[in-house]
């Protein structure tokens, strides 16, 4: 697989991710037709009385608008038959069929259009659509990367645990969000500078782009976010502050002199009331999650309650930031890197079997972050992408349309 960017990159990107998500609209449309509440790949097949393979394809294309994934589901021509004769029999309008056909040889012409350029697109699209010995190597040299950044720097974090929370839709379609984040095993190994670990709650206004970043208005004495019987006991304002990072507020550890290597487990719960109204529209969310320490596991979860509709299942992509600013929301400028995982969805508090000693944590940092927002965790469903030795300095994303 090829390591370089042709010259031609930019251009058959953006061609094949519009073509990806107009597939994605029509497809989701003309299922919506026929099966009105679509619970899952194996049930999306039944109904239409396809193969698990092809029903696999058809909802994971459905389901999300990320390029990576529609290039890693398309079926040939030969399912695309059997997909619309499918869904015509289900009673699908003509209109609808018309336009998932003109989608369908939109995206082919787009990936017949663009591929020389697809061994790079695929690469830099995600590391799922790699070979086993490619996904090998990047793990391999992502946990050296991890080793060598927390040596370097002298700080590194055993387990970081962000959870985002979604709603309920109020009144006037108002909808709020909550953060519930555990930080485990945060170790110095020497002396050094404050280091920012843990960035306030913030939402980007799209409809208001002027506005740029609303964000809590925290006091800079004390640690407002912080949940105290949740971290160690020595997590206070000797190794702890609230510091303006800009617009944008910050937790930073500070040096602990002797006490510097014994490691500490944090807990934060914080909420905006109001960070968006639904519109009848589709709306498109974007949440990042910065690495700003060497950590050698991270679980990312978005939890929605069942108040909020949702038009695809969120998809995760691991991007590059060359800087602190969260704030960087455009599609633009952002270098998608491999990621080996996708988001997975999850009915209750549960974390991967290899951070599991921290659930109870976890479970009570989420039920509190729901008693923010007004409703019990039991009404949330939840997305969980679990992520071992993210690169430092990149991003998180989840994208979802509601």
């Amino acid at each position: 697989m090829t390591t370089t960017k042709p010259p031609t990159f930019d251009a058959t990107n953006a061609r094949i991710t519009a073509a990806a998500l107009e597939l994605h609209r029509a497809l989701r449309d003309a299922l919506e037709r026929v099966i009105p509440s679509m619970d899952g790949a194996r049930a999306c097949g039944r109904a239409l009385g396809l193969r698990r393979h092809l029903g696999w394809q058809v909802y994971a294309i459905a389901r999300t608008s990320d390029h990576a994934t529609v290039m890693r589901a398309m079926p040939k021509d030969r399912g695309w038959k059997l997909v619309l004769q499918a869904l015509e029999g289900g009673g699908c309008q003509t209109k609808q069929l018309n336009a998932l056909r003109e989608a369908i040889r939109g995206m082919e012409a787009a990936l017949g259009a663009g591929a020389k350029d697809l061994p790079a697109l695929r690469a830099a699209a995600a590391g799922a659509l790699d070979t086993a010995a490619q996904r090998t190597a990047m793990l391999r040299a992502r946990a050296n990367a991890t080793r060598a950044n927390a040596v370097l720097h002298g700080v590194g974090v055993k387990t970081y645990l962000s959870s985002f929370l979604i709603g309920p839709v109020g009144a006037d379609g108002a909808v709020g969000m909550a953060t519930a984040t555990s930080v485990h095993g945060i170790r110095r190994t020497r002396p050094g500078a404050a280091w920012p670990i843990y960035y306030t709650l913030e939402a980007h206004d799209q409809g208001q782009p002027a506005r740029g970043v609303a964000t809590m208005k925290h006091r800079l004495k004390g640690i407002p976010p912080l949940v105290r019987d949740l971290s160690s006991p020595a997590a206070d304002e000797r190794c702890l502050r609230m510091h303006r990072d800009g617009e944008t507020l910050m937790v930073e550890l500070l040096d602990r002199g002797p006490a510097n290597t014994e490691p500490l487990d944090l807990a934060f719960v914080e909420h905006l009331e109001r960070v968006v109204t639904l519109k009848e529209a589709h709306g498109k969310w974007r949440l990042l999650f910065l690495m700003t320490t060497p950590t050698e596991r991270t679980v990312t979860e978005v939890w929605f309650h069942r108040s909020v509709k949702l038009a695809t299942d969120p998809s995760a992509a691991l991007v590059s930031s060359p800087n602190l600013n969260r704030r960087v929301l455009a599609e633009h400028g952002l270098e998608r890197l491999p990621l080996e995982a996708s988001a997975v969805p999850v009915a209750r508090p549960l974390l991967p079997a290899a951070v599991r000693k921290h659930s109870a944590a976890h479970a009570e940092l989420l039920s509190r972050g729901a008693k923010r927002l007004g409703a019990p965790i039991e009404e949330f469903v939840g997305f969980q992408l679990d992520v071992p030795n993210p690169p430092w300095m990149s991003m998180l994303a989840m994208s979802f349309d509601c």
